[in-house]
């Protein structure tokens, strides 16, 4: 017993010291997230987050820093501006979902902005439906709206679609024959239906910094390559050769010109990070690490 009280003895010698550094962890599972917990509990970070609250970002965010203070956002935009202008210490948003894919503007603003991905939340979404009288508009947010599509088809109403689920709720309280999909959370209370959605959904969400890439297990990139036969393939070529598993490719429209676009890569990183990125950019018009991280399961 003398060595096990030893043991525990350090273990809280060296949780305090990393405690007192305000970066959240670099690694996930049930260790990353109870660091995250212990830190945001010392540190009291400043977090802006896609609000208002009791959006899914919120839960997310308060259930992986419980210590910090909250500050909500109307919009995925707003929350990069804060976190690049210094006025908060992090941000979390909405980086993609199970059944709808990667949020659009989460990657516009890492593809354009100066804001690194350095953790990312993974959390069950169940969605619920709360109506007055007989809706002729159902008020959510577009990722929430595409993930109960075919509930939505047999109500035969109007879409309004919303910068948050939280959002759209505030909204619901001030019609007349209307309805609104959200949280259980944001819906407490109300005589709702839950499990609205078309099959089992999780959404990830990014925790986003200023001060520079992490680490973990996973890499995201940004590129676009030349509008010529066989670019992609070519430029996909070393991460093939060198035996990594890319888990995500998306294209996604550059807005600078018709027709063109970037794609978003996630891949299990590996050891050699370095010289995979002096490969790729050979084969690519523009290339940028936009994150390095962990997933945690909330």
């Amino acid at each position: 017993m003398r060595g096990v009280h030893e043991l525990e003895r350090k273990i809280a010698e060296l949780l305090e010291r990393r405690a007192a550094c305000p970066q959240p962890p670099s690694l996930g599972g049930e260790v990353g997230e109870f660091l995250a917990s212990l830190i945001s509990r010392r540190w009291n970070p400043l977090v802006a987050y896609l609000g208002p609250e009791k959006s899914f970002t919120w839960e997310a965010a308060s259930a992986y820093m419980p210590g910090a203070r909250l500050v909500a956002a109307r919009t995925i935009s707003e929350v990069f501006q804060m976190v690049e202008d210094g006025a908060v210490n992090l941000g979390v948003v909405p980086f993609m979902n199970s059944l709808e894919g990667p949020v659009g503007e989460t990657v516009d603003s890492l593809a354009t902005r100066t804001a690194y991905i350095i953790a990312v939340l993974e959390m069950r979404v169940a969605l619920c439906f709360a109506k007055k009288g007989v809706p002729r508009v159902v008020y959510s947010h577009p990722h929430a709206i595409a993930q109960a599509r075919r509930f939505l088809s047999s109500l035969g109403a109007q879409v309004v679609y919303t910068n948050s689920t939280a959002e759209a709720v505030k909204a619901f309280e001030n019609c007349q024959d209307c309805g609104v999909i959200a949280s259980p959370r944001a819906l407490q209370g109300l005589d709702a239906i839950c499990g609205v959605e078309d099959a089992e959904s999780y959404t990830r969400f990014a925790v986003i910094s200023r001060e520079g890439l992490g680490k973990g297990r996973y890499v995201a990139l940004i590129f676009a390559v030349p509008n010529t036969p066989g670019s992609l393939h070519k430029a996909l070529a070393p991460i093939a050769e060198r035996g990594i598993n890319m888990t995500l490719i998306y294209s996604r429209p550059t807005r600078l010109s018709p027709w063109d676009y970037f794609f978003l890569a996630e891949l299990e990183a590996g050891d050699d990070l370095a010289g995979l990125i002096e490969a790729l950019r050979s084969m690519t018009t523009m290339l940028k690490v936009v994150g390095a991280y962990d997933v945690v399961k909330l």
